[in-house]
């Protein structure tokens, strides 16, 4: 289903709705900015970056919105880091971008599965840890970090790893990627403390 601002709001609720179960990026703006930040997207992605089929959905979340991309997730954000370089202060309401690699139902069997198949992008000789954020959800953190670091045979390393498996519960939805933290995500305020 396609989402038009100019659609009744019950609409837009169902679209939103039916767009969190396939997203490949997160992107966080301020509190009650989600239509603001949403153009910015459309703006950076959409036409900069040239993704015509791009589709932003807002989340049950004040201050997060769902992408989903056609363009490969870590490639936009890379491409994105290039353009705030010289360009942070454009990223006045879309400020982190996250890339996503797995969209799963929120329950631990499926993270638990998720990330799994993720961790082949860990290398033998990887360190990694397991970050978990999370919304709108009964599960623990810890219960989530641990179930997801049992399936990983690898070597921990919680201050400097190699590799980061990010979860994001967003309440029913949960997005799952194995990146790495410093580069695979965009945080414009991040950006703009380190150039002054």
């Amino acid at each position: 289903m396609h989402c038009d601002f100019g659609l009744i709001v019950s609409s837009i609720q169902i679209c939103e709705a039916s767009g969190l179960h396939n997203y490949n990026l997160l992107v966080g703006c301020p509190r009650e900015r989600e239509r603001a930040a949403r153009s910015e997207v459309q703006y950076f992605i959409g036409d900069l970056l040239e993704d015509s089929e791009l589709k932003v959905y807002r989340t049950p979340i004040s201050g997060l919105l769902a992408a989903l991309t056609t363009l490969n997730p870590f490639d936009v954000i890379h491409r994105l880091r290039e353009f705030a370089l010289e360009n942070a202060y454009q990223f006045r309401f879309a400020i982190r971008f996250t890339p996503i690699e797995r969209c799963v139902s929120t329950s631990l069997e499926e993270i638990v599965k998720a990330t799994e198949e993720l961790s082949a992008k860990i290398e033998e000789d990887d360190s990694f840890r397991v970050t978990v954020r999370r919304r709108h959800t009964d599960l623990e953190n810890m219960e989530v970090v641990t179930a997801a670091a049992a399936v990983i045979p690898r070597r921990v390393d919680l201050d400097q790893p190699d590799k980061t498996v990010w979860i994001e519960i967003v309440g029913e939805w949960t997005g799952v990627s194995v990146l790495n933290q410093n580069e695979d995500i965009l945080s414009i305020m991040t950006m703009r403390d380190d150039m002054y």
